[in-house]
This record gives C-alpha cells, structure tokens and sequence, in this order.
C-alpha cells in the first residue's frame, strides 16, 4: 500500500477500518477511513498493495443533526460492511458450476432471451473456456444473435472435439444437443446443406430426436419410406409407418 493510505499513516477523527478478505486463495484487505477536511467517507479495496476498488460518499448533510458523531460511524461500518459483502459475492459467483449456469442460460432461451443467454455464456467460458456445453450454445447464439457466422460455427465443431476428447465413454447420449446446436448456427449463416448434415449426424443418436425432427421438418425434409422402392403415399410405407411409430419404445428425456 502507498504510505498516505497505510493505516498507520492516517489520523481521522473517527478513524478507520481495515478488514483482511480471502477469496479464492487471495487476500484482499478492505479499508475505509473518515477524510474529515473533505467530509467523505472513503472505502478501498486492496490486493496485493494495489487499490483495485474505491468507494466514497459525503457525510456534510449529517454534520447540523444531534449525534452527527454517531451518524458519521453508523455510515463507515455499512459502506465498510457493504464492500467485504460484494466481495463475497463476487466468491459465489466464481463458485458457480457449469450446471448452474446451463440452468440459467436454458430458461432464458425459454423465455426466448437470447441476448441475455448469450451475455451469460461469456461470463460462464471466462471461468470455464473449455466447457463443451457452454461452448456449444455460445457457438450458436454468436450466429443467431450476433450473426458471427464463421465464429460461432467454429466454437460448436470444438465443443464437438472437446466433446470427444473428455468423455471416454457414454457421450454418444449428448450428440444430438450438439449438432443441433452446430446445425442451426449453419442455418443462421444461410447454409442449409451442411444444418441437413448436421441435423441428420444427430439423429444417428437418437433418432426420435424432436428438436433435431423439428428442424429437419421447417427445412423441407422428411423421413425416407419404409420400403425405399415404393412411392411414399403407397398403402403398404403408411401401414408400415404406422407400425414402426406406434411399436418404437418411449424415449427418456435427455440433457
């Protein structure tokens, strides 16, 4: 700390605070001292000797009522008490699992906040850069929102990789999300062929897919027949149609 803010170096009718703070492995000190010839109450926010936060506000408008003295103080311990409290927040924050920040990001998505799932997304690969999930929506949303074509692309074909690289086994189940996602970054950069691609590789996985279905639908493709030499509309595809749609085993809900 510089020595005109070292708490020996100072001499304040109220005098002052000085809180140590650990978050994370760091030690934080929070200081706030009373500058009476400028009336302020001032809060700083050290680490490692550098100032990284300041706080203050003027205390004049206490000064003509009874007990200014009192009031004076009763303002330094909130704003003292309010700065170590935001500290701990900022812990929580970076305590937060990718978990919690998918839940999040999928109900803004429901509630059609895109923008705002994508503002979260940054934040989440700041802490987590290598996370395939958060990679996968944010490649996504960067070409719906920002149209970030080549970008956004780009980041779900490295979830994918990372996909493959971290999960040894059972990441199969979790495809069908991430080429649904690499599919509609494709159609927002307007190429249909490759989201066809990217669509029908998810459905290698899951092929009741309803999202992946979805999209296959709105983009004009269906389903290959039954039987590949007869036409679609032939009575014995729809009665086989049928059959395969009403035996085919309930599919359980997936990530």
């Amino acid at each position: 700390m510089d020595k005109k803010d070292t708490i020996k170096g100072t001499s304040r009718l109220l005098g002052e605070r000085c809180t140590p703070v650990v978050i994370g492995g760091k030690k934080y000190h929070v200081l706030t001292e009373e500058i009476e010839k400028k009336r302020l109450i001032v809060t700083k926010i050290y680490l490692g000797g550098e100032i990284i936060s300041t706080k203050e506000i003027s205390y004049k408008n206490v000064l003509n009522i009874p007990e200014s003295e009192k009031k004076i103080r009763e303002l330094m311990n909130k704003q003292h008490e309010q700065a170590i409290k935001k500290l701990k927040e900022e812990e929580k924050k970076e305590k937060k699992t990718p978990s919690h920040y998918l839940d999040e990001i999928k109900n803004m998505l429901m509630r059609n906040n895109e923008r705002g799932a994508l503002k979260l997304l940054i934040a989440a690969l700041e802490h987590y850069p290598r996370e395939p999930f958060l990679l996968s929506y944010y490649g996504c949303l960067q070409a719906i929102v920002n149209k970030e074509y080549n970008h956004g692309i780009g980041a779900c074909l490295r979830a994918i990789k990372i996909l493959n690289d971290k999960m040894a086994f059972g990441h199969e189940f979790f495809y069908p999300l991430f080429y649904l996602n690499l599919g509609r970054a494709y159609i927002a950069a307007g190429n249909k062929k490759n989201a066809i691609e990217a669509f029908q590789t998810g459905l290698t996985f899951d092929k009741e897919n309803k999202d992946l279905l979805w999209e296959i639908r709105k983009l004009g493709i269906r389903k290959k027949p039954a039987i590949s030499f007869l036409p679609r509309s032939n009575p014995i595809n729809k009665y086989i149609g049928l059959l395969l749609h009403k035996f085919s085993p309930p599919k359980s809900s997936k990530r």
